[in-house]
């Protein structure tokens, strides 16, 4: 049973925590829209797809976006948690009446928040720069949450496993970031060998970029946007199981 007093008190420290570390908001928060301007530039130089009849920035707009996401739900989520263990405050909570729910719940719910910002200033930007149309503004958001809700519990998920910020950090690094690449968030499959399309059954993300190909773009997937629905659904209700099963508090 989640306490909903010690949700409120713990959402509210956590926001208050994430804004008051400098690493933490620019990397959650301010980082993807540099990345965003740097793609953006790059368009206006590079001619758009004639496979696929989109410019070099309609293409990546999803795939930065998953990527904001990605950090508000890794590098704000799993390494803080593994820095709290470290440092015993999670043994200190222990030692309360504080549940492992009450807990994770509270903490989903902050990323939850940082995400939502990231997704509503994603499509005021993306529905200034022609990426994302007034009919599409209300899909576009629905997609970017659920994928917000995978992410979230992935990250969860890894700062349960884990016990080091440098190991974790460089597992995402070099292991989660590929698959992203690998998902088709931000290369065209079909450039690549046949095996990588084979692979990218298996990456999660793959049936998020494919959400947002098929709702922005009109792209031909492999699934159909019920079929990527329920996949996603499927997959962040796997690794919330998980994230409860493995959660430890030292």
């Amino acid at each position: 049973m989640v306490d909903k007093v010690a949700v409120k008190y713990l959402v509210s420290t956590g926001v208050k925590e994430i804004y008051r570390e400098p690493k933490i908001f620019f990397f959650s928060l301010l980082f993807p829209f540099f990345f965003l301007a740097m793609f953006w530039g790059m368009s206006m130089v590079i001619d758009p797809s004639v496979e696929l009849g989109l410019s070099f920035i309609e293409y990546l707009f999803p795939g930065i976006l998953i990527f904001a996401l990605l950090s508000v739900g890794f590098l704000g989520t799993s390494v803080p948690l593994i820095e709290m263990r470290q440092k015993g405050i999670l043994k200190l909570l222990r030692t309360t009446p504080l549940d492992e729910s009450t807990f994770i719940f509270s903490q989903i719910l902050v990323r939850f928040i940082l995400g939502i910002m990231q997704i509503l200033i994603f499509t005021i930007l993306g529905f200034i720069m022609g990426l994302v149309s007034f009919g599409n503004v209300i899909p576009f958001i629905l997609i970017g949450l659920l994928g917000l809700v995978m992410i979230l519990t992935l990250g969860f998920l890894f700062g349960g496993v884990f016990n080091n910020t440098e190991i974790a950090s460089g597992v995402l690094s070099f292991g989660i970031f590929p698959l992203v690449m690998l998902s088709g968030a931000m290369l065209p499959l079909y450039i690549l060998p046949d095996a990588f399309d084979t692979i990218s059954y298996f990456i999660p993300f793959t049936y998020l970029t494919e959400l947002f190909h098929e709702v922005l773009f009109d792209l031909d997937v492999k699934l159909s946007v019920f079929g990527n629905i329920i996949v996603l659904v499927i997959i962040s209700a796997v690794f919330f199981f998980l994230t409860k099963l493995t959660f430890r508090w030292t």
